[in-house]
């Protein structure tokens, strides 16, 4: 009996019974202990925490204002704004401008991680402010982009008196107003000024990302925090309801008490002023806060008690018959194969193994996102490598590409209007936008669409379809069904509402959207593009957006022929305004009986630009002194009309022809004496020290008169005469380059073929073949 009984209390299942009882007692004698612990310092460990979490958002707050001021710095005691405010030049002025913009733009981007979302420079004396987007009138920056009953014009104006340096001002949500004329509300924003020690006449204002700002630093959890100015106003609420409701900040602690106290209500209030900005931080943890953690871990530590005993009783029973077995076997098979086994077990491991985890888990979610987000790039770069031969020879970029199915190809061109333009805003942001709701379209109707921007002004969008009945795509009507009336029906009806959506905003821009409704074969997808490209050309000439779907004959006889090249050139060059006038409106009489496109005509009108810039360029006439700011080729983009094009050719061929015969008419002895005695002995060694002698003048003298006249050095007359004497030589002999060269002055024919490059573009065998082809042709 008492043997049986010694050898039951040495069996495994008795030791480890008792051992599942022990640890069933620990935790008990744990939650005991650890209930009146708890229980009682819940508040000094509330304490404990705000102040933690307190004083680390305090520091990045204090930390981000002071590198907020520390970029801001540089604007306000730079000479930029010395170009704005003072008498400077246009050149400085909108080198000033530009330089402020492209500044603010990249202290505005997410990059910078100053959580900017815009900041401008306004002045006293100016009715305009520059941010971002460029100069604009500051009345339009208050009353359209940033509009708000507390932010108007007078508020505005009042830093230009105040006395303070930097001052951060409530956070409100302000309306912005949208293309359509409607307004939206934008994020929550602290306009920040910040302004020059001495010189009051400017100042530079942010707006500073409130929400990102406490999404960023804030560690307060379900905490009320707030932030106060420096007269105590309400600058910032985590909870909307202040915010919205225009309340006062939280009550400070009472003067001996410390940052942190315990309010009346049993609610505790921590307190903190940035030393640097000045502003007082406030946490607020609520009484109900406070007793609902107090309920939770009673109730928490009540039930993990009874169920630790009650499970510890059951489960010292179940798994002692459970493991006992299983054990036992696991034992003597470790015995059998090595008697030094060790079986060790410690928590830390499973708390390395927990953290290792879930790092691995953050991780590979990252991971997967931006991989997700690069692969969708590489497909996009790989359609657009198909349809462009750029030749990418990357196996990765190719194998996102499914190049195994038919598809339908749609061609987008944006043209923007003049009053977009007046609009200041920048040209990408409006494709960014119409690629965005492209996508949006295709998308929901077919899903697995891709749109992109494959230049400047033209978006693709490709809908795949499935294997034809037949075998093969581009002549029966592929598988698949959108709504009952195809996929090629489904895409004539989606652009048209689309083109809906467009019209209404014709007064900023206009779509050319080329469509040919027959599925292409899977390899097609250069064709496809091309055939795009060919069908934006035969766009009819308005300003509204077209749906082009078929192609029709294109002439490619509507330009001057030869002879009227020649005569259009002489006419130019002698100043004959009518006659070149005469023949611009021959020209445009043809185009508009041909029924040219808006393609052709844009052809004719930039052709004719370059002819007009070359002839000024040949007279030495400045172009940019009488056209204006805006290039003539970006002012051609503009025209909608028959009429229009008509006019701007008019007037500028009309205007050029002027100059040029106002030129011919100049008199000046010296440097006609000079051509003329150049002209006569080009093919000699001219010295200017000599034909200076000629003159009774200095050397040095000569040299600046022909700088002022002409605007050249006496090298540069005596090559142009050499080059154009080539010239004839060339179209009128067979000589050979070396005696040409030797002919009009030149003593080494390399130095002749660099010149002549370098003066025409062409080499002299270059020019020659060209200049005999256009006499055949």
């Amino acid at each position: 009996m008492t043997a049986g009984w010694k050898a039951g209390r040495n069996s495994f299942f008795t030791k480890l019974l008792l051992a599942f009882l022990v640890v069933g007692a620990v935790p008990f004698l744990f939650h005991i202990s650890a209930s009146n612990f708890y229980i009682g310092s819940i508040r000094s460990e509330i304490v404990k925490n705000t102040d933690l979490r307190m004083n680390y958002t305090v520091a990045k707050y204090e930390d981000h204002l002071s590198k907020l001021e520390e970029a801001v710095a540089p604007f306000l005691n730079g000479a930029k704004a010395a170009a704005i405010t003072g008498k400077a030049d246009k050149y400085d002025f909108f080198a000033a401008v530009n330089a402020f913009r492209d500044e603010f733009a990249k202290l505005s981007s997410a990059s910078n991680n100053l959580y900017v979302h815009n900041m401008f420079i306004a002045f006293e004396q100016e009715a305009v402010v520059i941010d971002k987007t460029g100069l604009i009138p500051m009345n339009d920056l208050f009353t359209r982009r940033y509009v708000h009953s507390e932010y108007g014009k007078a508020f505005w104006s009042e830093p230009f008196g105040a006395g303070y340096r930097t001052r951060v001002f409530p956070a409100v949500r302000f309306d912005k107003e949208q293309l359509d004329g409607s307004f939206e509300k934008t994020g929550l924003y602290f306009p920040v000024v910040f302004k020059h020690k001495i010189n009051h006449d400017f100042y530079i204002g942010v707006f500073l990302d409130a929400e990102a700002l406490f999404r960023g630093y804030s560690l307060s959890g379900g905490d009320v925090f707030q932030i106060a100015g420096h007269e105590g106003q309400l600058l910032y609420s985590s909870d909307p309801a202040y915010m919205e409701n225009g309340a006062a900040p939280l009550s400070r602690p009472p003067s001996g008490l410390g940052r942190g106290f315990f309010a009346d209500s049993g609610s505790y209030l921590f307190q903190s002023k940035g030393a640097a900005s000045g502003l007082t931080y406030v946490n607020y943890v609520s009484n109900e806060q406070i007793a609902a953690q107090l309920s939770r871990l009673n109730a928490v530590l009540l039930s993990l008690l009874v169920l630790s005993v009650l499970l510890s009783l059951l489960l010292s029973v179940i798994l002692s018959f459970k493991f006992k077995q299983p054990i036992q076997r696991l034992v003597h098979s470790l015995q059998r194969s090595s008697p030094n086994v060790q079986l060790r077990s410690t928590i830390s491991e499973f708390k390395l193994i927990g953290d290792r985890l879930h790092e691995l888990i953050v991780s590979g979610d990252r991971v997967r996102d931006d991989l997700h987000k690069k692969t969708k790039l590489l497909e996009k770069y790989g359609y657009l490598d198909l349809m462009k031969r750029i030749n990418v020879n990357h196996k990765d970029v190719h194998s996102l590409v499914d190049t195994s199915k038919p598809f339908y190809f749609i061609l987008f061109q944006i043209d923007r209007t003049r009053r977009f333009r007046e609009l200041g805003i920048g040209d990408q942001g409006l494709t960014n936008y119409i690629v965005e709701y492209i996508n949006l379209c295709m998308q929901q109707r077919f899903p697995g669409a891709i749109t992109a921007q494959s230049e400047k002004d033209l978006v693709f969008s490709i809908v795949f379809a499935e294997k034809t009945d037949g075998g093969e795509a581009g002549g029966n009507v592929p598988r698949g069904d959108v709504d009952g009336v195809g996929i090629s029906g489904g895409l004539s009806e989606l652009l048209a509402r689309m083109k809906r959506v467009f019209d209404r905003d014709l007064d900023f821009y206009f779509l050319t959207v080329a469509f040919n409704p027959i599925v292409r074969s899977a390899s097609g997808f250069t064709a496809a593009y091309e055939d795009g490209m060919e069908l934006l050309r035969q766009r009819p000439l308005n300003g509204e957006t077209q749906i082009v779907m078929e192609r029709r004959p294109v002439r490619h006889d509507l330009h001057f022929s030869p002879s009227e090249e020649r005569e259009f050139a002489s006419s130019l060059q002698s100043g004959n305004a009518p006659a070149a006038i005469d023949l611009v409106r021959r020209m445009m009489h043809r185009l508009g009986k041909a029924d040219a496109s808006a393609w052709q005509y844009r052809q004719f009108a930039q052709e004719m630009v370059s002819k007009l810039l070359m002839a000024l360029t040949v007279q030495k006439i400045d172009p940019e002194e009488w056209i204006g700011e805006r290039p003539l080729y970006e002012q051609a983009k503009d025209l909608l009309a028959v009429e229009e094009y008509a006019e701007f050719l008019e007037t500028w061929v009309g205007r050029t022809a002027s100059l040029i015969a106002g030129k011919l008419t100049e008199k000046d002895p010296i440097l006609d004496y000079i051509r003329h005695y150049v002209e006569s002995h080009y093919g000699e060694d001219i010295q200017q020290e000599a034909v200076a002698t000629k003159l009774n003048i200095s050397s040095g003298y000569m040299c600046n008169y022909i700088k002022s006249r002409s605007g050249g050095t006496f090298t540069d007359l005596l090559n142009d005469i050499r080059v154009s004497k080539a010239k004839q030589i060339l179209e009128a002999t067979d000589c050979k380059i070396h005696e040409v060269a030797s002919q009009v002055g030149y003593r080494n024919a390399n130095s002749f073929t660099r010149m002549f490059r370098k003066l025409t573009g062409q080499t002299p065998l270059e020019y020659r073949r060209g200049s005999r082809m256009a006499a055949e042709g």
